[in-house]
């Protein structure tokens, strides 16, 4: 149990006086709410006996971040990541360049920042994983499975992502040129071009040309073969960089927050800096103008497909990590009393308004590439994940000193990459460690390195030389509809099965202040209608998975889909696991309000907060020897939830 140090007791014209740590008294108030048993020890309220309890830190049962600033750089780190950079500009160019910021933006104010506050504050309200933070109804606990399913997915081909960042940085040192600056490589075709330098085709014949940088990309690092079902053997050069990107995350994330919240400090501040380099370079390029115009002039008739819309629902959600399980995790390190509000805030605007400014980097080369080989901005690149691995490299071979900057770039990626990793792996590490038992938690540790372990065998398979193909199949099924999927059930879960009104006033106890009526129309209504609508029109307007100009044959069609359902399919599957095994009552109704109840271990973890928040006190986390419900009756009580 813990109470105000230097807590003094005693009866002052009739007046109950409580002394706290500032050792000023405050009139007029009363005793905070305490078990019965705990009324037991103390002495008669009349007598003038002063004692001292000492506090029980933040720390005792969970560890905590180092500072707020450690937690809001993981978060910025985490959320602003290599999706800024390949993933919202790729998007960008496919759907009609400024076209795509209107449902972006629209989306980040309908789903995106809702959403991040309430994965927030409903971690940092329990202080407990994705999956133990279910106990707030346990019939949806599949939700928890739902978001490690998706986040080891994604970590899984992220790393390799990583990976491809090492190689590049690794390549960067090579003299006199880069390697994919010219056309005298052996990798390199007759038709190869590469624009100023050594140049084995006229400009003027550019129909069947290609770009020294594709090659470089298709021929050299991935060797790519013609399709889906040939593997080709391994890219063992990839493979090192794999085992080596898994390597560093293993090492960061060994210590726990601790250790990762400060690594943040530098890789959350240095990719802002390298971003700003390029963009003043990129603008002084030929022709930058022409593709700066492409991305902010939106074409309208774009926005009546369905594809913008749920590209830039996908995005909104893959960029902030919504329904990764990633910000229930980290906020679940937080202090109590941390105004998580804010920190939405901050973190979710950072965010969006750099994958913007990432988009001006990437589209002032783009314009440079078209008035390179005189083509139409749309026509340079095909879009794709490499798309930062074939503009940026170009735009780096044309800067003095291009080696130096090659490398400080592709590092940029590099740290951009680790931080969402750091998160993805942690919420896995945290959901295992989490369901252990107390005497087993001390090994988290090999925990961990097992989940290093297993990312590094699955993935892989994704560098081989038809690895780029499978890469592009998990990136196209394993993150897209599953997301709102998940973000639709938990809203609600929790605003319409637990309560909108509760769950208002536990961020009210944290927080001090109820949410207004846009977060809480949001919570309630917007998020999850649109989030079930862009659902129902993505298999409406259901686009076949392709790669370049291959498209994927049925069977890796039925593999994408197996992977959509498998973070889906916990949700309803859990639900006829609980209702069978779980709920031991007679019938089905008595059973389904049995499990949509809050257990009496929902609530803040350490005791002081929940007196805070209303919660009875858990006798485990006192001390006390058994359990009784508390003097005063109060909603928040466990049978009225």
């Amino acid at each position: 149990m813990a109470v105000p140090e230097n807590l003094e007791i005693g009866n002052v014209e009739g007046e109950v006086v409580k002394k706290g740590v500032k050792d000023s008294p405050i009139k007029g108030e009363t005793l905070p709410e305490l078990d019965d048993q705990v009324f037991d020890l103390l002495p008669s309220p009349t007598s003038n006996v002063s004692f001292k309890l000492e506090p029980v830190a933040e720390t005792e049962e969970r560890e905590n971040w180092g500072s707020w600033l450690d937690f809001i750089l993981a978060c910025i780190g985490y959320a602003v990541g290599l999706g800024n950079v390949w993933r919202f500009p790729y998007l960008c160019f496919e759907n009609g360049g400024g076209a795509f910021l209107i449902p972006y933006i629209i989306m980040l104010f309908c789903c995106g920042l809702p959403l991040f506050f309430m994965e927030l504050a409903f971690g940092q309200f329990a202080s407990q994983g994705c999956i133990s933070v279910w106990a707030i109804s346990p019939l949806f606990t599949g939700v928890g499975y739902g978001m490690i399913i998706v986040s080891t997915l994604v970590a899984v081909y992220y790393n390799v992502i990583i990976a491809w960042t090492v190689y590049y940085a690794f390549k960067s040192f090579s003299f006199p040129n880069l390697p994919w600056a010219t056309c005298d490589n052996e990798w390199n075709t007759e038709y190869c071009f590469d624009g100023f330098l050594n140049t084995t085709r006229s400009l003027g014949d550019t129909s069947d040309a290609v770009r020294a940088t594709e090659e470089f990309w298709t021929r050299k690092v991935h060797d790519l073969t013609g399709s889906f079902g040939e593997m080709g053997g391994m890219n063992w050069h990839l493979l090192g960089c794999l085992a080596f990107s898994w390597v560093v995350v293993g090492l960061c994330i060994s210590k726990g927050v601790k250790s990762s919240g400060k690594v943040v400090y530098f890789t959350a501040v240095f990719p802002y800096v390298v971003l700003v380099i390029l963009f003043f370079r990129g603008v002084t390029l030929p022709g930058a103008g022409k593709g700066i115009a492409f991305y902010i002039i939106p074409d309208f008739n774009d926005l009546l497909a369905i594809k913008p819309w749920r590209d830039a629902a996908t995005q909104i959600f893959y960029s902030l990590g919504i329904s990764f399980g990633c910000l229930i995790t980290f906020a679940s390190y937080n202090k109590f009393h941390d105004n998580c509000y804010r920190d939405a805030i901050i973190v979710t605007f950072t965010n969006c308004l750099t994958s913007i400014f990432a988009g001006f980097v990437i589209f002032s080369v783009l314009g440079f590439m078209a008035e390179n080989s005189g083509q139409d901005v749309k026509d340079v690149v095909d879009s794709g994940p490499g798309l930062a691995f074939i503009a940026y490299p170009e735009a780096l071979a044309r800067m003095p000193g291009g080696q130096f900057w090659s490398f400080i770039f592709f590092f940029m990626l590099f740290t951009l990459g680790l931080d969402s990793e750091f998160a993805m792996t942690e919420t896995l590490i945290t959901a295992v460690v989490d369901a252990l038992p107390p005497e087993k938690k001390k090994f988290k540790p090999l925990v961990t390195f097992l989940t290093c372990l297993g990312g590094f065998f699955l993935g892989i398979i994704m560098v081989t030389k038809s690895g780029l193909y499978i890469f592009t199949l998990m990136d196209w099924y394993s993150a897209g509809f599953s997301l709102m999927a998940i973000a639709a059930a938990y809203t609600l879960a929790i605003s319409w099965t637990y309560g909108l009104a509760s769950f208002s006033d536990d961020v009210r106890s944290m927080i001090g202040f109820t949410p207004g009526y846009y977060w809480r129309i949001s919570w309630s209504i917007t998020s999850p209608c649109l989030m079930l609508l862009i659902i129902l029109g993505s298999f409406v307007f259901y686009t076949p998975a392709y790669y370049d100009e291959y498209v994927f044959p049925p069977a890796a069609e039925v593999a994408g889909w197996i992977m959509t359902f498998a973070s889906f399919v916990p949700i309803p599957g859990y639900m006829v696991y609980a209702l069978i095994f779980k709920a031991k009552q007679d019938t089905f109704m008595e059973r389904l309000r049995y499990l949509t109840k809050a257990t009496k271990e929902w609530g803040p973890l350490l005791n002081e907060n929940r007196r805070t928040a209303g919660y009875p006190l858990i006798a485990e986390r006192t001390g006390i020897p058994a359990h009784r419900p508390s003097r005063r009756s109060s909603r928040f009580s466990v049978s009225s939830r």
